[in-house]
């Protein structure tokens, strides 16, 4: 039964052409609009290597000190006191790391390669490498005695390792010099896309060797094991405050945090994230972009089916049942909607591509994993919309078609 709609909605495409062209236009423009929604999302919020714990991480970005008398406060990111002493030994979480907030860019050279590079950089710390799941292609990670004794070593990109050394072999070992500094390599690890915010870099260094480290600010990374870990991570970090509050007869400590991953991209400068806002915005626009095409092409399924009342008269005097009716008219829709869904999945990948610097906040020529565009959430997503706007733009049409009388039915004349 299915194959024989199925035959039948192509050959009411070809049939239509003119019809069937700007119904595939524009469901593959609201698919399109949608889909760059859920895939900048999917790429800001999946696991996926080397974040692949995104789903189990809480993030504290912030701290608020206040006066006692309340006559003056200051906001900051986290002071390394407040991690060293009062985060680091959390309990809860499986494992606390920290990323210091230190300059972006690092200029390094080599004895290979003495012209200077300016490189982003990241410092953290030896926790750090059990969080992301980076592809060594060499050497393997500095490690917390290194961290703890101030060790000047550096893990690399393999891009940087060509710019530096013209090759990535033989490289473990050799000494770069970053901000005029000797540093030796002790990894390599395949490039790392920018879309991964807290783990791309082109140089690896622990925070210990930055001068004056213990007077920045950090973001500190905390793993749960499983989600239901939260509550008690948070009331861990509470317990926190009031003994930070407790020892302290001047000031008192808030923290903002922890948050989720989602949350964390909405806590700036220490606002609380208001999530419930968010998510109704973003309902808001995703309903206005399900009803305006929908109804724009309601018209085009409501004329399909006058073109047809003579044929569902016809199958309904041959006993044809109103369910049957409906079905068919919804499926054969569906068939246009899923065509005009991959071609609108096609074209949100592209203007992904093209506005990623205003979606997702990086460079136009930095490259997007394809595993981040290519994915079964993605997939699913692309076939919900597909099917929720086929019913609220064939869903009437089909229903007054099922229920229309055989007399009526047979005695309207095709338009």
């Amino acid at each position: 039964m299915y194959k024989t709609y199925f035959k039948q909605a192509i050959a009411m495409l070809k049939q239509n052409k003119f019809i069937s062209i700007i119904s595939i236009t524009g469901t593959a423009l609201a698919i399109m609009m949608i889909m760059v929604i859920i895939v900048s999302q999917s790429i800001k919020n999946t696991d996926i290597s080397p974040e692949d714990n995104r789903n189990r991480t809480l993030y504290i970005k912030w701290q608020k000190k206040e006066r006692i008398d309340k006559t003056n406060f200051r906001n900051s990111a986290i002071v390394y006191d407040t991690y060293k002493d009062y985060l680091s030994d959390l309990k809860t979480p499986e494992l606390v790391t920290a990323i210091c907030n230190e300059r972006e860019y690092s200029v390094a050279s080599s004895e290979t390669h003495p012209i200077r590079l300016s490189l982003n950089n990241k410092y953290v710390d030896a926790a750090y490498w059990q969080l992301m799941s980076f592809n060594f292609i060499d050497g393997k990670p500095f490690t917390k005695e290194d961290f703890d004794s101030e060790l000047k070593k550096a893990v690399i990109t393999e891009n940087t390792a060509r710019q530096l050394f013209r090759n990535t072999e033989n490289v473990v070992g050799k000494t770069i010099q970053v901000n005029f500094k000797p540093f030796v390599v002790s990894g390599i690890i395949k490039d790392v896309s920018p879309v991964f915010e807290y783990a791309y870099a082109d140089i690896y260094m622990p925070f210990t060797t930055v001068k004056n480290y213990q007077y920045n600010g950090y973001t500190i990374l905390l793993l749960a094991k499983n989600r239901n870990d939260y509550q008690a991570i948070d009331e861990e970090i509470r317990l926190a405050e009031r003994r930070y509050n407790a020892t302290d007869s001047e000031w008192t400590l808030s923290l903002s945090g922890p948050y989720d991953h989602k949350a964390q991209q909405m806590n700036k400068r220490g606002d609380i994230p208001d999530i419930k806002k968010n998510n109704r915005r973003m309902a808001f626009i995703i309903i206005v972009l399900f009803l305006i095409p929908a109804i724009n092409l309601s018209g085009f399924s409501i004329s399909r089916i006058k073109k047809r009342t003579e044929e569902i008269g016809i199958r309904k005097s041959f006993g044809a049942k109103k369910q049957a009716i409906l079905v068919q008219v919804l499926y054969e829709n569906l068939i246009t909607t899923l065509i005009g869904g991959i071609i609108g999945l096609a074209l949100s990948y592209y203007a992904v591509m093209q506005l990623k610097k205003w979606l997702l906040g990086i460079d136009i020529g930095s490259s997007i994993p394809l595993e981040t565009l290519v994915s079964p959430n993605i997939f699913a997503g692309v076939f919900i919309a597909c099917l929720i706007l086929n019913l609220l733009s064939a869903g009437i049409p089909a229903y007054k078609a099922s229920r229309m009388k055989i007399v009526e039915s047979l005695n309207r004349k095709s338009e």
